[in-house]
């Protein structure tokens, strides 16, 4: 395995991941979690990307600072966090925080199933560690701003821990090409609340793939939105693990799929205590020739009695052309347990339609906004106004 410029510190933990990723190999068809994708486009890497020059980067009004990749590659130089917060290059928070991170790595890689996810362990560029102490409350969110152009292979990695009762939210944004996978690693201390909200405009061609991982303790809550117009092959991984009571984890999801882009979802959710909360809702909305799917599971271990867990999954087909897969499920082992899942596939009625049309309504004019009407429940829920904004108009584009 040859990666160029790799830090002395970090060397080992490379090689680890390494090998996970070469015990599982790429991904197969085979695997459920990966069914859908076409695997034609998924060409395995031999040499992480190089650093790139700076891009100007977008910054969203309002943020309280900002975290910038390029390539992967964690640019400190241009990145400006609120007094308090911690943020190093990876390879120098293992001077400092090396126990902890050697024991979240260690985790990562016993129980990680995902070979893309031990593939960014890998090759990641420059990774960034970022510590959010005890106490402290971010108001304003943190943006990351993750600029891609490289043709080869590009991983990015943030190592993120909130203190007990800490609070922070982070808006993402992605814009590229190439195939990169992107990796953010939490974990959420008792009371700790994370907020993640992201949005991606990848160029066609790209191929993206990215991940969180979460881990919370006894009340804490992690609250995710993601928004994809998908790409050549788009795909989230989302998998959080309720490790005390009182956790809470709420993930939902948009995206908007044109002529031949594709978006898959794969979710994971772990309830090992009592007295947990977990939530999913993903909505799809597909034109053209569009691909998507959406693949999630909730375990449930014997333990996790008084659990309330939900998934919801919404298809809307616009087209004769597209397709859209959903595989929604539960593993239910505990007996005092409140649960569901579920699926739905639909187009535009045509009776709403003639609704719109008796009140003077185009037909074209209808469709717009029953498709919008779809769109907003969920974009609704975005409390950082500035994204909320931008993604409403990139839907009237």
């Amino acid at each position: 395995m040859g990666h160029g410029l790799i830090e002395d510190a970090l060397l080992p933990v490379r090689e680890r991941f390494w090998k996970r990723f070469s015990e599982q190999g790429m991904p197969k068809p085979s695997q459920e979690a990966f069914q859908y994708l076409p695997f034609s486009k998924i060409v395995p890497p031999t040499e992480p990307a190089a650093e790139a020059p700076q891009q100007m980067p977008h910054f969203l009004p309002g943020c309280a600072g900002r975290i910038v990749f390029s390539n992967g590659y964690f640019s400190p130089e241009h990145s400006i966090l609120p007094k308090g917060c911690i943020l190093l290059p990876l390879e120098e928070a293992m001077k400092s925080y090396g126990l902890v991170l050697q024991n979240r790595f260690a985790k990562s890689l016993k129980e990680e199933s995902d070979p893309l996810a031990a593939l960014n362990g890998a090759f990641h560029g420059r990774g960034a560690f970022l510590y959010v102490p005890p106490g402290l409350v971010i108001e304003q969110p943190i943006q990351i701003i993750s600029l891609f152009s490289s043709a080869n292979w590009m991983g990015q990695r943030l190592q993120l821990f909130l203190g007990k009762g800490a609070e922070l939210k982070l808006v993402q944004t992605f814009a590229g090409k190439g195939s990169a996978v992107e990796m953010l690693d939490a974990v959420l201390d008792a009371g700790a609340k994370l907020s993640v909200q992201d949005c991606s405009e990848l160029q066609e061609e790209a191929v993206f793939f990215r991940n969180l991982r979460a881990s919370l303790k006894k009340d804490a809550r992690l609250s995710s939105f993601s928004f994809s117009e998908g790409s050549s092959l788009y795909r989230r991984s989302l998998s959080a693990s309720l490790l005390e009571e009182g956790a809470e984890v709420h993930l939902k999801g948009l995206d908007h799929l044109t002529g031949s882009k594709q978006a898959h979802t794969h979710v994971l959710i772990e309830h090992h205590a009592p007295h947990c909360l977990s939530r999913q809702h993903f909505k799809k909305a597909l034109q053209g020739k569009a691909r998507s799917s959406f693949e999630g599971k909730i375990y449930v271990q014997p333990q996790a009695q008084k659990t309330e867990a939900y998934q919801l999954n919404q298809n809307l087909i616009l087209s004769e052309e597209a397709a859209a897969h959903a595989k929604p499920n539960l593993e239910i082992f505990a007996d005092d347990v409140k649960a569901s899942h579920g699926a739905t596939f639909s187009q535009l009625s045509e009776e709403e339609i003639f609704y719109f049309q008796a009140r003077g309504i185009p037909p074209a004019d209808a469709k717009k906004l029953l498709f919008h009407g779809f769109c907003s429940e969920l974009l609704e829920e975005i409390s950082f106004s500035p994204l909320r904004e931008a993604l409403l108009a990139r839907l009237v584009r």
